[in-house]
């Protein structure tokens, strides 16, 4: 299953979301922004684009990112891409800091 990593996932996070909502990684997908926990498994990052305005580039990413991935593990607050994966119906495990 293709992962979103969204904030500092740590692998009790993915421990957890593998129990809780049957997020089992084969590998992880992310803006760059943030890094999955070092556990062997292949991340494909998908850079958020400088050439996009900042107020939209990183939502303009989150698009790609549902596209691209199974699940997501969204740490800390980053409501726009948990109801963009919601609206892709992935399973999602959200957790706050």
């Amino acid at each position: 299953m293709r992962v979103i990593v969204s904030g500092p996932v740590t692998q009790d996070h993915l421990d957890d979301a593998d129990l809780l909502a049957d997020i089992a990684p084969t590998s992880f997908v992310t803006n760059g922004l943030s890094t999955p926990p070092a556990c062997g498994l292949p991340v494909e990052v998908w850079p958020v684009c400088p050439m996009q305005p900042e107020a939209t580039r990183v939502i303009a990413r989150d698009y790609t990112l549902c596209q691209n991935a199974d699940a997501l593990v969204c740490v800390g607050d980053n409501p726009h891409l948990v109801e963009l994966a919601r609206s892709y119906d992935l399973p999602v495990y959200e957790v706050s800091e």
